[in-house]
């Protein structure tokens, strides 16, 4: 699959700019192997730095408020009841072992959640699809929770993927 990773999680608590940042700072900075090895690896290595960029977007009209931000080849957006953290690194490099990154791809992607979530539940789905791009307008303009979501994806798309070597047949996995 060619389209980039979303992983959403549940969100717990509500924190200022500042407590997101310092939460995406303390994740990159016990993971510099990691994202050393996606600088050597990866098929976007001038994108893999240490440095967020996070901004508070305003509700307007239809539009509710939430805080997006961009870091390297990741991006993090905060809305009301979950948390989604996207990679612009191909879905395919989750399974492909021959691309080498998926571990360190999965690591950094759990050690985020990690950091903004105590549940230990994630999903991780194919960005770009017409099912992810439902889920997470489900999450933006609905504020669905986590579960909603998890349904939704049951619905759209089966059952998930049991492990990430399943991902070569499905396009979502459930921890």
């Amino acid at each position: 699959m060619g389209s980039s990773i979303n992983c959403i999680i549940p969100k717990e608590e509500n924190y200022s700019i500042e407590e997101i940042k310092q939460k995406l700072n303390n994740v990159f900075s016990r993971l510099k192997l990691e994202l050393l090895h996606l600088k050597k690896y990866s098929d976007f290595p001038e994108n893999v730095d240490e440095s967020w960029f996070l901004i508070l977007i305003q509700a307007e009209l239809n539009e509710p408020e939430y805080i997006m931000g961009e870091g390297g080849s990741f991006d993090i957006f905060i809305y009301k009841n979950v948390v989604l953290i996207g990679c612009i690194e191909r879905f395919g490099s989750l399974h492909f072992e021959e691309k080498n990154i998926s571990e360190q791809l999965i690591k950094i992607m759990t050690e985020l959640s990690e950091e903004f979530s105590s549940s230990n539940r994630l999903l991780i789905g194919c960005k770009g699809t017409r099912e992810m791009d439902e889920v997470v307008d489900l999450a933006y303009y609905n504020h669905a929770d986590f579960n909603q979501i998890c349904n939704k994806m049951i619905e759209l798309n089966g059952v998930p993927a049991r492990t990430l070597n399943d991902l070569k047949e499905k396009s979502w996995y459930l921890k």
